[in-house]
């Protein structure tokens, strides 16, 4: 059980944050934002990545992060 416990706890915390493709602001320029904390991201990415799907951010090629 331990065992069990342990393993899970380390997926967790070793999981990578999924972002929803909010929408596709500019050629390569995405709108992102995190399903459970909100948080917001605006990239420059050479995927081409669809409106309302999920991506993981080190799934994804980004050339650059808007800052905000």
């Amino acid at each position: 059980m331990k065992r069990i416990l342990y393993i899970l706890t380390l997926l967790s915390l070793v999981s990578c944050a999924q972002y929803e493709v909010v929408q596709k602001l500019d050629v390569n320029m995405y709108h992102l934002q995190n399903v459970r904390t909100k948080d917001v991201q605006v990239i420059l990415s050479s995927d081409k990545l669809v409106e309302g799907s999920f991506v993981k951010l080190n799934n994804i090629r980004i050339i650059a992060e808007i800052e905000k």
